[in-house]
């Protein structure tokens, strides 16, 4: 199958059907934990009740959706009760929220656990499919490096700066790349009325925030290469780490990688599944026990 579809890639049929299998259990999976995880924060918090009955339901699509004979029903209803999810809470919404929607009505497209004659159209669908989610990551890393390019606060370093000042993990990050005496002065700004000039005056600050949106536009072409794609995935699966060891964006960053994840030559969702499950779940657990130390903050 060829066409600006397969700029991508293509995927022999068994892969694709693998893939895409993968792809389906870490959407439902994301959801279904995110899902609890919401509850901690506004508005899904002041109706506990009716976003906690999402979560539930959402968690039965995983349970159920993890085996291809119950897998159309699984996907559609996932995507049905995401879609009330992000009305009932709009804007206040994640992005990974919108992702996902868009991921499941791509894999609603595909049929799974059919033989015989209709097992390759089966692969057919799947490898349009995987085509299409590839492309939406490839757009959305790119656009990410635009934006940083176009709104202009990366350029002197003064987004990484302003987060330095306002979330200690970012300080805590940045610490090895900013003098002792520049962490202290970003550190003391805080997030007060009047703060600032967030600029920075570390060299390797300034290096870094260029690099990341150079990366994030420079990377996504090298996928669409294939004499380039294996060193640009590796390349953008270590973006991806650096990125969120400071947002700790967990379930975007799930999603993300296992989308990036989709430009192997072979299937690597079946050991990737069950790793970021465990990952979401020992997250979850972490985030619990420092809200309860302390005394209600969530990480």
């Amino acid at each position: 199958m060829g066409g600006w579809l397969a700029w991508t890639g293509s995927d022999d049929d068994d892969v694709a059907l693998d893939k895409l299998r993968g792809v389906r259990r870490l959407v439902l999976i994301t959801l279904a934990l995110e899902g609890w995880a919401a509850l901690r924060y506004v508005p899904y918090s002041s109706s506990p009740g009716f976003y906690g009955a999402i979560a539930l339901a959402l968690g039965v699509c995983a349970l159920l959706g993890w085996r291809d004979r119950f897998a159309a029903g699984s996907v559609r209803g996932a995507l049905i009760l995401e879609l009330v999810m992000v009305v009932c809470a709009f804007p206040e919404n994640g992005n990974h929220q919108y992702l996902a929607i868009v991921w499941l009505s791509l894999i609603a497209l595909a049929r799974f656990g059919v033989e015989g004659a209709s097992r390759r159209a089966s692969a057919d669908e799947a490898r349009v499919a995987l085509q299409a989610i590839r492309w939406i990551v490839v757009g959305g890393l790119a656009w990410s490096g635009v934006m940083k390019l176009r709104y202009g606060y990366w350029l002197g370093g003064e987004f990484l700066s302003f987060r330095i000042a306002t979330d200690p993990g970012f300080a805590w990050i940045f610490a090895p790349l900013v003098p002792d005496a520049e962490l202290a002065r970003l550190v003391a700004l805080e997030n007060r009325i009047g703060a600032g000039p967030f600029r920075a005056q570390a060299p390797l600050l300034v290096v870094a925030s260029n690099l990341t949106w150079l990366a994030e536009i420079v990377l996504p072409a090298g996928l669409l290469w294939a004499r380039t794609r294996r060193l640009a995935l590796l390349g953008s699966l270590l973006l991806m780490a650096a990125i969120q060891a400071g947002a700790r964006e967990f379930f975007f960053a799930g999603l993300m990688v296992g989308g990036l994840l989709l430009f192997d030559a072979r299937d690597r969702m079946r050991i990737y599944v069950p790793i970021a499950g465990a990952g979401y779940l020992v997250w979850l657990l972490w985030s619990d026990l420092a809200a309860w130390l302390g005394g209600g903050a969530t990480p």
